[in-house]
């Protein structure tokens, strides 16, 4: 009698199956492989948020990232029933009770379809709003931009960006 494969390999070799067709159906849809997307904003994020870590290590310096671009329409929707704003920026730095918000934004086209950069319509008055509330609100397009404005905001840093 024949061994018969544990279920885990099993499962295992049927998901490899079905992921090889998947990728075969989307190479002939396409008539050629995709290309991974670019996604140079969650790039900024990702170094900023780098940055923020070895910089603000004051403990009266909390700093956290609200990353609710990507994940399409159900996410979105997820998002808003869970009480998050439309335009809500993607960095909140808090220092002394001091509030700041900042946006990162890159020269290339968002998700969102919003071109090279510019803030939405959604932005705009979100950041209009945290002003009014009292909040400093920055729009960055690079670690040296938000190194600028911590200093601005005289936020203590135990770095800085090199170059």
């Amino acid at each position: 009698m024949k061994p018969q494969p544990s279920t885990l390999a099993r499962n295992a070799a049927a998901l490899i199956q079905q992921m090889q067709r998947e990728a075969a159906n989307t190479i002939r849809r396409a008539g050629r492989a995709p290309r991974p997307r670019r996604a140079p904003e969650q790039d900024l994020q990702k170094a900023v948020a780098e940055f923020l870590t070895l910089v603000l290590t004051d403990p009266r310096t909390f700093w956290t990232a609200f990353p609710a671009g990507g994940g399409g329409k159900a996410r979105g929707g997820q998002l808003k029933a869970m009480g998050l704003k439309a335009g809500v920026p993607d960095i909140l730095v808090i220092d002394r009770a001091r509030v700041l918000w900042i946006e990162l934004k890159t020269d290339a086209d968002d998700e969102a379809g919003t071109k090279r950069g510019q803030l939405s319509q959604a932005q705009k008055v979100t950041q209009e709003a945290l002003r009014v509330a009292g909040c400093w609100v920055a729009t960055c397009r690079s670690v040296a931009e938000v190194e600028n404005v911590l200093r601005s905001f005289k936020v203590p840093m135990t770095g800085r960006v090199m170059g």
